[in-house]
């Protein structure tokens, strides 16, 4: 009881998307069983008139055929099939529009959803104190209230409605045979319409009781709520790791502002690419203004041949100093002679420019 109390928060869409996930779908069983027959009564309505003459036609070539039809497993096995088939193809579209209407009502109620794990086998399902548990629990006492309403409301329509018509019942026996069924179809469809309208009325009850229930069960607890908030994030030391990714790449330097600073660019032709640049004012050792690997890098080189960087191709050089010097940092002076040597041909070339 605890339990339910702390429960008062409306399910998240993660928390319904579970539910479905496990096959726990709102369903209100009385609405599809007032839409089913609701169908099949419809269905009669129109076809009894067609089947009952098809069916008549089936017993006249029955019996016609008897006197001169030999009975053996042959003829009997034909005439089974041939009987079999005739009734299945009568019969074939009324047990097609229940199923379509059984499962349309389904799918109205709760969207089309498919999924295994309801088949999955459960303890719970199979142990006493669960049934019983179930048999005691709001919504069994309902069940059971929905059962003695039904019989409490439809038994007395359906008194009045006979009762009312009893004297043309005492007479039918007086009529012809085409009569009587005309006069029979025409009270049973009376009889039935007044029911389902009763059902019906208990259909909606049930479905407003079942869609409370329903939301009811899935309600969150602030712990649910606050494990369901931590499962979403992740774990914390990931969430830091990506945020930690995330800065690193904000603080990046845009391509396009170090390249107009750029004294060189050392590549590894197609796989690396490191802008250095060089100013003594700024900084006693060359520094790594950007570098990149793979897309990163062709756009590097791209750059620097649309301002006129000079691009130096040294493929150690290039593998060092990615892996070495990060954005915005000094060269370490083991790498002083390469760089060295680099930076003295580039000003070097220059100054013949000049």
């Amino acid at each position: 009881m605890a339990d339910k109390q702390d429960k008062q928060f409306d399910p998240t869409p993660q928390r319904i998307r579970k539910a479905r996930e496990e096959g726990n779908l709102f369903r209100a069983q009385e609405m599809v069983s007032v839409l089913s027959l609701t169908t099949a009564i419809g269905l009669l309505a129109l076809g009894l008139p067609s089947a009952f003459e098809q069916l008549k036609a089936i017993t006249r070539r029955v019996f016609l055929a008897s006197g001169t039809t030999t009975l053996d497993v042959e003829t009997t096995l034909a005439l089974v099939v041939e009987i079999g088939f005739k009734v299945l193809v009568l019969l074939l579209p009324f047990m097609l529009a229940l199923t379509v209407t059984g499962i349309g009502a389904n799918v109205l109620q709760s969207g089309w959803n498919f999924t295994t794990k309801p088949l999955t086998p459960k303890p719970s399902r199979i142990s006493p104190l669960k049934g019983l548990q179930r048999i005691f629990s709001a919504r069994g006492l309902f069940t059971t209230l929905k059962s003695f309403l039904k019989i409490l409301i439809v038994g007395p329509v359906a008194y009045l409605n006979i009762s009312g018509r009893l004297p043309e019942l005492l007479m039918l026996h007086t009529l012809p045979v085409g009569d009587i069924l005309g006069l029979a179809s025409h009270w049973i469809l009376v009889l039935v319409a007044q029911l389902l309208l009763v059902l019906l009325v208990l259909s909606g009850i049930d479905f407003a009781f079942e869609k409370w229930r329903y939301k009811e069960d899935l309600k969150m607890s602030k712990q649910e709520l606050q494990d369901e908030q931590k499962e979403a994030e992740g774990d914390p030391r990931v969430k830091s790791k990506r945020r930690q990714f995330a800065l690193k790449l904000a603080r990046r330097t845009r391509l396009d502002h170090a390249v107009l600073k750029a004294d060189v660019v050392v590549t590894n032709p197609t796989h690396y690419a490191v802008m250095l640049r060089y100013d003594p004012a700024e900084a006693p050792a060359p520094v790594v203004l950007a570098k990149g690997i793979r897309k990163r890098a062709l756009r590097i080189k791209e750059l620097a041949r649309m301002h006129g960087v000079p691009m130096v191709e040294d493929r150690p050089l290039a593998r060092a100093l990615y892996h070495t010097v990060e954005e915005s940092q000094e060269i370490p002076a083991e790498l002083y002679p390469a760089v060295a040597t680099i930076l003295a041909e580039i000003y070097r070339k220059r100054r013949q420019a000049a």
